[in-house]
């Protein structure tokens, strides 16, 4: 290269960093600067780990969105599906009263809670990770009321047996 190309490739890298940082003219309207809208978002939208519910149900309950029921049985409903376990325990926390909550890294534990507003029903939930998301195991642990029986005669009668100890209706053995 010779010394007249390489004054002019200089002269032309000057004015190119120069246009870079050029300031505009002072009678253009300068810029408006980005609004930040301070108004919150709509009602309709999740905040960021929020589940929206579901259409399946257990003991009165209904389940995020993304569980499915697996197995549903008189006192233990199962239910799984791709979330993890602490929004999962944030949705419940929020539909569940009462009882004791135990939460580690990988699993939590309900006891002895009620759904809001449905009272009478007593549950223990479980809530574990799996490799597929989450496992969700959910089981009646109402205590069942002891009878209000008078005497021995009658708790004995209530099993099937006299008060000797003897079976009051052989056919009936079961």
């Amino acid at each position: 290269m010779t010394k007249a190309g390489a004054a002019f490739s200089a002269t032309i890298l000057v004015l190119g960093v120069g246009a870079c940082h050029a300031r505009p003219p002072p009678d253009a309207d300068p810029q408006p600067a980005p609004t930040v809208s301070s108004a919150p978002p709509p009602v309709d939208h999740l905040a960021a780990g929020e589940l929206a519910e579901g259409t399946e149900h257990a003991f009165g309950l209904t389940l995020p969105r993304a569980l499915q029921v697996t197995g549903n049985f008189v006192p233990v409903v199962y239910a799984s599906g791709p979330l993890t376990v602490h929004p999962v325990v944030q949705y419940l926390s929020a539909r569940l009263e009462g009882g004791d909550l135990h939460e580690g890294p990988g699993s939590a534990t309900f006891e002895h809670v009620a759904v809001r507003g449905k009272p009478g029903v007593e549950l223990s939930i479980h809530v574990d990770a799996s490799l597929a998301g989450v496992r969700l195991e959910m089981r009646n642990t109402t205590p069942v009321p002891a009878l209000n029986l008078a005497n021995d005669a009658e708790r004995w009668k209530h099993v099937g047996l006299t008060p000797s100890g003897r079976v009051i209706d052989p056919t009936h053995l079961d």
